[in-house]
């Protein structure tokens, strides 16, 4: 099974958003969508209004492909597999580099991102706020430092060593250029990111209750210090 990493180009947005879907369902996810299922509609017009993420400064965008498998109905036909794991990484606190023909013109905001009509979003800023609040907390503004934005495994792949060829890559060009990391994760995922040398600093717990679900969401902030090389 040779698990293949490459950058997410225009093309992979349908598969992306899909995926990261698929591994965000729950009840926080539900719950956040109104307990109805998110509609082909929605997915696609999700997927194509992520295409200008891609053109953000100074982040990183990667798959991972499955060259033993044939691509997904989500996949290009000239896909050299299936894509089964995606990861967005950024560099922060840096000075955005000159824009290219690749990015947004100078004072043109990018395009506002497709908002379901299901997705509740006070919910999501209840939830969101906290955490970008001990982001910066913990972070600050002035010292450079790495980010994991997102880390999503198609369901059906798990424990395939995925996840792992996602965070290696990122891991090792922190440890390179000297940098601290920083994510926040769910309880399922504290562990595996312990193993790898972050450590938490921060918790933020999400109660459900208040917005008419069932149950807490624990989340923790961490951060890795870089490792010679």
């Amino acid at each position: 099974m040779p698990l293949v990493l490459l950058p997410i180009t225009p093309s992979d947005t349908l598969s992306w958003t899909r995926i990261r879907t698929l591994a965000y369902a729950g009840p926080t996810h539900n719950l956040l969508h109104s307990n109805t299922p998110v509609t082909e509609s929605s997915l696609h017009l999700a997927a194509s209004s992520r295409t200008h993420e891609l053109t953000a400064p100074n982040t990183w965008h990667w798959k991972i492909v499955d060259t033993d498998l044939p691509p997904s109905t989500d996949d290009t036909k000239d896909s050299p597999g299936m894509t089964i794991a995606i990861a967005v990484w950024s560099l922060k606190n840096v000075t955005s580099p000159t824009p290219t023909s690749e990015t947004n013109p100078p004072n043109e905001a990018p395009p506002q991102p497709y908002t379901p009509p299901n997705l509740r979003l006070d919910a999501l800023s209840s939830l969101l706020t906290p955490l970008r609040t001990a982001q910066l907390a913990i972070m600050g503004t002035k010292n450079p430092y790495f980010m994991l934005h997102s880390l999503a495994t198609h369901p059906a792949h798990e424990g395939r060593g995925a996840g792992t060829k996602l965070l290696e890559w990122g891991i090792k060009k922190a440890d390179e250029e000297g940098l601290v990391t920083y994510l926040d994760c769910t309880a399922r995922a504290r562990s595996m990111y312990e193993r790898r040398g972050w450590e938490l600093v921060r918790e933020c717990v999400w109660d459900r209750g208040v917005w008419g679900g069932e149950g807490k969401d624990w989340y923790g902030c961490m951060v890795r210090k870089p490792r010679g090389c």
